[in-house]
């Protein structure tokens, strides 16, 4: 049974991916005038947006990423074939 601190997280993962998505969406929106404005003011704007934007978009894939690998690797620490573990 999932302890009550965890069950207002598991709500918001839902959320999570339109949260994403509107950040990109206006992202891309913000990028597209500053290439408007020029080459120059659209370099700065892609560098900018890098870390206002897809920093905090690649923080919870990489949170995703390494649960799911601890995941995979947790029936590898004990075999289930009943061997003595040393």
């Amino acid at each position: 049974m999932p302890s009550r601190r965890r069950n207002p997280l598991l709500l918001l993962v839902p959320v999570l991916p339109l949260a994403m998505a509107a950040v990109t969406w206006l992202a891309v929106v913000a990028f597209r005038q500053s290439l408007a404005a020029g080459a120059a003011e659209a370099w700065l704007g892609a560098w900018a947006l890098v870390f206002v934007v897809a920093l905090p978009v690649s923080m919870p894939l990489m949170a995703l990423a390494r649960w799911w690998q601890g995941r995979a690797r947790r029936t590898d620490i004990a075999p289930l074939t009943g061997w003595k573990i040393p």
